[in-house]
């Protein structure tokens, strides 16, 4: 911690640097207590450690669940003294009695209270949702912020992202976006247009900045409205469907489903696997939970047959109750709406020609989906339906919620 209470009840903060001298005189000069738990607190410092209180004895402190590493100081101290030079309402690891939780910096604007969280190192699921509801039960709106050293970069534009780094995803579903900070470079980034391929790994665009020449008022990433990773995408795809199958284990029942329905990883039809707007909200790769929905209601309709929305939503729900599809926790996202995706991999499916809608959410079969024997086979039909669907597939990422 950076701030204690003096034995007088006044509040004091210490600097980034002490000296000896400063050291002993703060020492000597009266006692620092816990602003939470009011339990007496000791300063910390020397010249591998950033000065900072700590609790004298082994604390039960309920506001203080882990320790503080240096680089966790810095950047709050950092973040807090950028806010005040913008002339923001800021406290530093401001104590919210009525939630018992203790912010890394609260601060005020029009009124509105946002409690800043920098957040470095893990910690349980449960505990990111208790404390983001926990503030927003007080009309606190929580700003999560990930230590920017901690994101896995794997090249320009791929990322691999955990599922604890998933849970600091902002904005809404159609312009979802992380916030990132480093206090040893100073530098605040956003990394937006987060489109997953897989559980962990996601192409993505990394913006960044020096703080000095941000605002807070003006941080907010601008929207994306086109989708860069394309190219990118297919040559994920090819690689699952001829790999994929070597790490595929046999008690994997979506591998199980596959062979029961007469189809392989090398010859799944090249309409599955489809980039869809709002589909960071399921953790399954798109084309495992598009497959499902081909297997559970597609494979089965002949030309002329209906196909209803609701039976496509009640057989996603069954895979999700099941376990076969698994969805993602984005506890501070706005305007959640798991089933969009489904909705909108139904309405491409409609635009590329495969379906025709007639009443609300009523569809008939005009084409089939096509069922290639052979890898070779696979490569050609991906080739051509790529090149031919190359701007219906880009709207079905961007602009299909926005309609």
């Amino acid at each position: 911690m950076l701030t204690a209470m003096k034995e007088d009840g006044t509040w004091i903060t210490l600097p980034e640097r002490l000296t000896g001298n400063m050291l002993k005189v703060m020492k000597e000069s009266t006692g620092y207590f816990c602003p939470c738990c009011e339990t007496e607190m000791i300063i910390k410092a020397g010249t591998m450690k950033v000065p900072h209180f700590a609790h004298k004895n082994n604390s039960s402190c309920h506001a203080s669940s882990e320790p503080e590493s240096a680089y966790h100081l810095m950047g709050k101290r950092t973040l807090y003294e950028w806010f005040v030079a913008h002339n923001f309402r800021a406290e530093l690891e401001a104590y919210i009695p009525e939630i018992k939780k203790r912010a890394d910096i609260l601060v005020t604007l029009d009124e509105k209270l946002y409690a800043i969280e920098f957040q470095c190192s893990t910690i349980p699921e449960t505990e990111f949702n208790e404390r983001t509801r926990a503030y927003l039960s007080r009309d606190i709106t929580p700003i999560w912020i990930l230590g920017a050293k901690r994101l896995q970069k794997k090249s320009e534009n791929e990322f691999s992202l955990s599922a604890f780094q998933w849970l600091f995803v902002n904005g809404t579903c159609l312009h979802p976006f992380l916030w990132l900070y480093c206090p040893e470079t100073l530098q605040f980034a956003a990394l937006k247009n987060i489109t997953p391929f897989s559980k962990r790994g996601v192409f993505a665009e990394l913006t960044s900045a020096p703080l000095s020449l941000l605002s807070p008022y003006h941080i907010s990433p601008r929207h994306c409205m086109n989708f860069p990773f394309l190219l990118a995408w297919r040559t994920k795809r090819k690689s699952w469907c001829f790999h994929r199958v070597k790490t595929a284990k046999r008690s994997d029942p979506f591998f199980y489903e596959l062979y029961i329905h007469h189809l392989s990883p090398a010859t799944i039809p090249v309409e599955i696997g489809i980039p869809i707007s709002g589909m960071f909200q399921i953790e399954t790769p798109a084309i495992e939970w598009q497959a499902w929905l081909y297997m559970d209601v597609f494979q089965t309709k002949k030309l002329g047959e209906k196909i209803l929305m609701k039976e496509v939503l009640h057989h996603f729900r069954k895979r999700v109750m099941k376990g076969d599809i698994k969805l993602r926790s984005l506890p501070v996202l706005k305007g959640k709406d798991v089933e969009d995706p489904v909705k909108n991999y139904i309405r491409f499916i409609e635009e590329v020609g495969y379906i025709k809608e007639g009443e609300a959410d009523t569809f008939t079969v005009t084409r089939q989906f096509t069922v290639p024997t052979t890898s070779d086979e696979c490569m050609t039909l991906e080739s051509i339906f790529y090149q031919k669907s190359k701007l219906m597939i880009e709207r079905a990422y961007i602009h299909y919620n926005e309609i």
